[in-house]
């Protein structure tokens, strides 16, 4: 006995520790919620965002300056256009032949060249240039020699040697060359050669924009243009980047290009990416782009950088888009996030030619380098948490301890209670004043309490266990006892699953009534009972639709027998009709065989079905077994893609209407339109919109939805059988939009219903922002849209934000339970606190039980629809006399 007694209280100690524990958990989450809530990180994270904005902004405004220096050619273009002046005046040059290689330029080249080399000095850039050119380069061929003047710098920043040894001819005439004495590069020659495809060179383009604007030619510097690409020399292996601008005589005469150069290797001293970060990490890009920078996705193109993501801008071909979240820019590269810190540098007038290539410094660095301090705070706290769960964990085992032993005392005497049998148990005192409160509620319970609550629960499972109509297993039933046998195989033995669907059952109904249908049925129930062995697991479906399983035998031909009796005894089955005719039962069936077939039971009751549905498309009337060649032949399914090209091509459907009723009082607000197919082998909605991604008809399932529905609609309002002023929500796919012309064509044909219209975007696709945009502008004026099924799937924050629907409808998943689920209420809270200030109805779907309707009444939903309000149909039903009750007390707590 007192071995019993300490496992007993080992058990208790167990589950008090276990409270104890739960306890503890949801106050370490509070902890934790705290500190998520308090945006400690967050705040952080931004820290680092800001230190490197400003960062980057300093080197920016460095950045700004030394190429707005090194632009500023007003004063050597001044002198090279006055020079050019005076020798066109005295003849010593001309025009025509200005810009040909046989010497006639010389003169001007040998004047600007000292010059040149004085600005090369003083701007401290790597290189300059001068080019001679009078003629459209669009009439220019490959190979055409420019007379040219081109110096080099590697070290500019370097002290200047007097002998000018520290500068090379990258170009000029071999004349000039030897007049200067200045030595040539690897890659010189005397001339520059443009070549096919030079269209964007960086002296073509400041050229070719000044010259094509003829007369209206202004300021040589407004044409100035910054490459935006690096680009290398003929011959030569080192990048840069230029700017150039057009040389422009007091005439509007366009002769030449004047620039300077930094080369890739210079801009890097420019560029000291290491000072991003303490711990190196980081790089600088120098870059243009044409986007808007106030959007939220820019593309750009690299034109310098330095750091660490060399390697990967050339892998993207110097070219990225980056996105702008959480208040930065960002963009992934090498399997990391880089966050990105931009810049505007100003260069050009603001309506100058090229004023749109916007020219941008980047500071780069990872986003886990960025954001590790963070990230440090975060395993800091984590381990406290952690710390705390510790040590409350120990405090719990030591009070769990002391308070097992009586909870083990009243346990075994409540079992020795039931052991004997007793209807009034005793209970010693605990000294604790809740357990000793208990057990005197336990004495207190009464024999006919118990008994009335074995006889509601036998009640339920009947219920539960049992179709009403006729009293077979119902569905569950059937499977949960199979379940049953076939996990015992010696019992199963041979068997066979038969499933039945009667012929006539649909005559009936739509001749005699349902009333008589629901005779034929239990007509039908009494025969399958008559007709098996004892044994034989017998179930409606659903609808006409039965299921029969043969167990236990030892061959096939012993099931097979009993099944032709089965059949004879329909043959001979009738039922007597309100005319006074007899009507034959006759059924279709397929058999699939244990375990010949199959082992499972699901496979089974599909393998059967599929038989079933080659007898009710083919003869009918009979029973018929499986054939796995058929199956694998895929007959059923190329008939049900058949029947998808009909359903299509004729318009095989029709639209049942459910209401959406005001939560304020009850009237009728909007209704659904609800898909169902007339065909039998695709009587699901969702079997249509599988085939019809599978087979990439979608765009025809959107337009017969919307046409079809509506037209629908149409004839409902014109019978007087929908409310005048209520609204039509019409499933829509996010992904999909009609074209132009079928938009034309349904403003056209459905006029009046425009302004009842509300778009329901379902999400079996993912959402195509395009798509949604066609639909919002294509009846005319913005679209009302409504968001479907949301808290599951597709739909959720981000859909919110994206559609910025005028409904929103709580999908079935959150609704079903609410009145006894915190969670699924703190979240339908926190969708109406969001959605009431912005205009926005919260719409509670798949409403079935009254509690569920009070609580969402409660919590203030704005419309209201589900089975317990009234179902869908082809005419669509008044409100239930309950949900009205439950509505008008709603309405009386909510103005008291």
């Amino acid at each position: 006995m007192k071995l019993l007694m300490r496992d007993e209280a080992k058990g208790k100690e167990h589950t008090i520790f276990a409270a104890l524990m739960v306890m503890l958990v949801i106050m370490v989450m509070l902890m934790a919620s705290a500190i998520g809530v308090s945006g400690v990180t967050l705040r952080l994270d931004e820290n680092a965002v800001d230190i490197l904005d400003k960062q980057v902004e300093n080197r920016a405004r460095y950045i700004e300056t030394q190429l707005q220096q090194a632009q500023d050619l007003t004063e050597l273009s001044s002198f090279i256009n006055d020079t050019a002046r005076q020798m066109l005046d005295e003849g010593t040059i001309s025009l025509d032949t200005l810009d040909s290689t046989g010497g006639e330029s010389l003169p001007l080249l040998e004047a600007a060249a000292p010059r040149l080399l004085k600005a090369l000095r003083a701007k401290q850039v790597s290189g300059v240039f001068l080019i001679l050119n009078t003629h459209d380069f669009t009439d220019r061929t490959s190979g055409d020699r420019l007379p040219c003047v081109y110096l080099r710098d590697l070290d500019p920043e370097a002290a200047s040697s007097a002998d000018n040894s520290d500068v090379m001819f990258e170009r000029a005439p071999a004349e000039l060359v030897q007049a200067f004495g200045i030595t040539t590069d690897k890659a010189w020659t005397p001339a520059q050669q443009y070549l096919e495809g030079e269209e964007d060179a960086f002296y073509v383009r400041p050229f070719q924009a000044a010259y094509e604007s003829g007369e209206q030619t202004g300021a040589a510097a407004d044409y100035g243009r910054w490459t935006t690409l690096p680009y290398t020399l003929l011959g030569d292996d080192r990048e840069a980047i230029a700017y150039a601008q057009p040389l422009i005589l007091d005439d509007g005469t366009v002769y030449g290009v004047l620039g300077i150069e930094m080369l890739e290797s210079y801009m890097d001293t420019k560029l000291p990416w290491d000072e991003l970060q303490n711990d190196n990490h980081g790089s600088y890009l120098l870059a243009s782009t044409t986007s808007d920078l106030r959007g939220e996705e820019l593309q750009i193109h690299v034109t310098a950088n330095t750091g660490e993501q060399t390697a990967a801008l050339q892998k993207e071909g110097w070219e990225l888009t980056l996105h702008r979240a959480k208040g930065y820019w960002h963009y992934p590269s090498g399997g990391a996030n880089q966050v990105a810190s931009i810049r505007q540098i100003s260069l050009y007038n603001r309506n100058a030619p090229f004023s749109g290539e916007r020219r941008l410094l980047i500071g780069v660095v990872g986003r886990n380098d960025l954001f590790r301090f963070s990230q440090s705070v975060t395993n800091l706290v984590s381990f406290a948490i952690l710390l705390t769960l510790g040590f409350g964990l120990g405090c719990a085992f030591f009070v769990s301890i002391g308070l097992a032993q009586p909870v083990a005392q009243l346990s075994k005497e409540l079992a020795d209670a039931q052991e004997r049998h007793q209807a009034v148990p005793e209970f010693s005192r605990t000294g604790i004043r809740e357990l000793d409160r208990l057990a005197d509620a336990i004495v207190t319970l009464s024999t006919d309490n118990y008994k009335a609550a074995v006889a509601e629960r036998s009640r339920i499972e009947h219920e539960r266990d049992y179709d009403a109509l006729t009293g077979l297993y119902s569905r569950q039933a059937f499977f949960r006892v199979c379940g049953e046998l076939f996990e015992k195989p010696r019992m199963m033995r041979c068997a066979a699953l038969m499933m039945t669907d009667l012929d006539n059952l649909k005559t009936i109904n739509d001749t005699y009534g349902h009333d008589w249908g629901d005779i034929y049925l239990r007509k039908t129930a009494h025969s399958l009972q008559q007709g098996v062995p004892g044994g034989t697991v017998v179930a409606r479906l659903s609808g006409d639709e039965f299921l029969l399983l043969f167990y236990g035998y030892e061959t096939k031909e012993a099931v097979r027998k009993d099944i032709r009796k089965l059949e004879e005894g329909f043959a001979r089955s009738s039922a007597t009709l309100p005319d006074g005719k007899k009507l034959c039962i006759r059924m279709s069936g397929g058999v699939a065989w244990y375990p010949d077939d199959a082992a499972d039971l699901d496979t089974l009751k599909r393998y059967a079905d599929f038989a079933m549905y080659e007898v009710k498309h083919s003869t009918k009337g009979e029973v018929r077994e499986f054939n796995m060649e058929h199956y694998r032949d895929g007959i059923y399914a190329m008939k049900q893609r058949s029947d998808f090209e009909i359903l299509v091509r004729e318009r095989q459907v029709d639209y049942y209407f459910q209401p959406i009723f005001s939560a304020r009082d009850g009237h009728v607000a909007a209704y659904e339109a609800l898909m169902r197919p007339r065909l039998p082998a695709l009587s699901s909605p969702q079997r249509v919109m599988e085939l019809a991604s599978e087979m990439g008809r979608l765009y025809d399932i959107e337009k017969l939805t919307l046409f079809r529905a509506c037209e629908c609609y149409e004839a409902l309002e014109a019978a007087g059988k929908v409310e005048p002023d209520a609204l039509v929500f019409v499933n829509s796919i996010a992904s999909v939009s009609l074209n132009d012309e079928d938009w034309a064509h349904f403003r056209a044909a459905h006029k009046a219903i425009l302004s009842k219209l509300v778009v329901e975007i379902t999400e079996e696709e993912e959402m195509d922002e395009q798509a949604l945009e066609r639909k919002r502008n294509a009846t005319g004026a913005p679209a009302v849209f409504a968001l479907d099924d949301y808290g599951s799937g597709y739909s959720n924050g981000s859909s919110l934000l994206t559609i910025a629907p005028r409904y929103v409808k709580v999908d079935i998943a959150i609704i079903r339970g609410i009145d006894a689920d915190p969670d699924k209420q703190q979240f339908l809270k926190a969708l109406i606190d969001y959605a009431r200030p912005r205009g926005v109805q919260v719409l509670a779907e798949g409403v079935e039980t009254m509690d569920d309707l009070r609580r969402v009444l409660e919590m203030g939903v704005d419309l209201l629809q589900g089975y317990c309000l009234a179902r869908p149909a082809a005419e669509p039903l008044a409100i239930h006399e309950k949900a009205v009750r439950v509505i008008e007390e709603a309405a009386r707590q909510r103005d008291a």
